[in-house]
């Protein structure tokens, strides 16, 4: 009987705490609906499904009805009147609030009593200043601050110290105040969009377990805070116009997604990717005063796409030539004016493998289609020992029989004759050579001697 008793005690507890609360997603969009919740729902505290709150057009201006809700899976709350959070003053739990558009919010008032939440989105809340009022609150793990045009205070944030992912962009933030602690960031960190010169207020973090995208800054002039970051999946350092170097990314050894670098006008070079061996994609576009690719001569690994494209000064991409040529699919490389020299080691490797897609085209001549790059990869083994009269082929143009004459100070190996293309034709050990059964057309012949190698060209008749 006692067991009994105690039993339905618990019942009776478990069921006023949950009351008569909404057994499915609901959507309250009228101040009346919002005044009328605790009649609707008596002794509601524990939320289980989605509330909504507002819509177009709407009229609501408070939110004192849900002051019974003590705990939520998911609220969201947008393009309302209201211009504080009283109604949720006893909400202490929640997973995933959501606040948008709510353009007379100014700050966080009524959630004096939060002390955890999951998620949390705010986004363009146009009357939002600051973060003031969560005085309670002791974890979050997501957080999203977005086009909040007059945000310009996140110092009520100082007590994070981990977070599952950030993303800050589009508000009026002078400084990161209120970040200070932060170390860790398991998934994505993105920052972009503020009137920020620096990301000092993140130099704690040691972490970063998903992807680091940096873009849209006009005034930023230094990223040194992430120089304790030693890897991330996608890296982006995008449309930074006043950027002029990346130092702070010289300790990333690996990006296993995309290493992406563009819209970057004051960007030179990418000496601080010294330490990169390996990436998923690697993109390099539209940096104005890009010289060259300086930095990633230790890359090893390209496992997807090279991309070149749209740098109008960049004449150098010799430091690809450590890159493997076995993982990467594809190959762009275009409309990089001042580009004449593609002949390194990886390029002239995949150039003639069907199994890459490549697009190349509107660089300087030399490398301006992928016909050019063979041919300059097939004559850019000169040996510069030699010199053209050390080794002559005669007649030429030839009909039948080519004849190759070396100098007394060197010993003939062998010749090899290649299409135009790059494509090899034949090999011998001889010094005359039967061509008559080669199609009409010119054609390269390596020639190979104890001191190196020179290539030339023949017209067949």
């Amino acid at each position: 009987m006692k067991q009994f008793t105690l039993l339905s005690l618990f019942l009776m507890s478990s069921i006023l705490g949950f009351g008569q609360c909404p057994t499915a997603n609901i959507t309250l969009n009228t101040q009346a609906e919002i005044d009328n919740f605790a009649a609707n729902y008596p002794n509601c505290s524990v939320l289980t499904h989605e509330l909504k709150i507002g819509g177009e057009n709407n009229d609501v201006v408070n939110l004192n009805g849900l002051s019974s809700i003590t705990s939520a899976q998911y609220i969201l709350i947008q393009n309302t009147e209201i211009s504080n959070l009283f109604g949720l003053d006893n909400l202490s739990t929640i997973s995933h609030l959501a606040l948008w558009g709510n353009q007379n919010l100014q700050n966080m008032e009524g959630l004096t009593s939060l002390q955890s939440i999951e998620d949390m989105e705010v986004w363009v809340n146009n009357g939002l200043i600051s973060m003031e009022g969560m005085d309670s609150l002791q974890s979050i793990k997501g957080l999203n601050l977005f086009a909040n045009s007059n945000l310009n205070d996140i110092t009520q944030l100082s007590f994070i110290e981990s977070l599952t992912s950030l993303t800050i962009g589009g508000n009026a933030l002078n400084s990161l105040s209120g970040l200070e602690n932060l170390h860790t960031v398991q998934e994505d960190l993105s920052v972009s969009n503020e009137p920020l010169l620096n990301l000092d207020e993140l130099a704690g973090i040691q972490t970063i377990g998903g992807s680091l995208y940096i873009s849209n800054f006009d005034q930023m002039q230094d990223i040194t805070a992430f120089s304790n970051i030693g890897s991330v999946v996608d890296l982006y350092v995008l449309e930074c116009t006043s950027l002029m170097d990346l130092a702070g990314l010289e300790n990333i050894q690996s990006v296993s997604g995309r290493l992406r670098i563009g819209y970057n006008p004051e960007l030179t070079n990418l000496s601080v990717f010294s330490n990169i061996t390996s990436v998923g994609n690697l993109d390099i576009y539209e940096n104005a005063n890009l010289q060259s690719l300086s930095g990633l001569e230790n890359l090893q690994e390209v496992s997807e796409r090279l991309l070149i494209l749209d740098n109008p000064v960049l004449d150098d991409i010799s430091a690809l030539s450590n890159v493997s040529p076995s993982e990467v699919n594809e190959v762009v490389i275009a409309n990089n004016s001042n580009l004449s020299v593609c002949t390194n080691t990886f390029i002239c490797t995949i150039i003639n493998d069907q199994a890459v897609a490549k697009t190349i085209v509107n660089n300087a001549t030399g490398c301006s289609s992928v016909q050019e790059i063979q041919e300059m990869c097939v004559l850019g083994v000169e040996d510069i020992i030699l010199s053209n009269e050390a080794v002559q082929l005669y007649p030429n143009p030839v009909s039948e029989i080519l004849t190759i004459s070396v100098a007394e100070s060197i010993s003939f190996e062998k010749a090899t004759v290649y299409s135009i293309l790059g494509k090899r034709i034949l090999e011998s050990t001889q010094k005359n050579i039967d061509l008559s059964a080669i199609s009409q057309g010119v054609y390269l012949v390596t020639v190979q001697v104890d001191k190196g190698s020179i290539t030339k060209k023949i017209v067949k008749e």
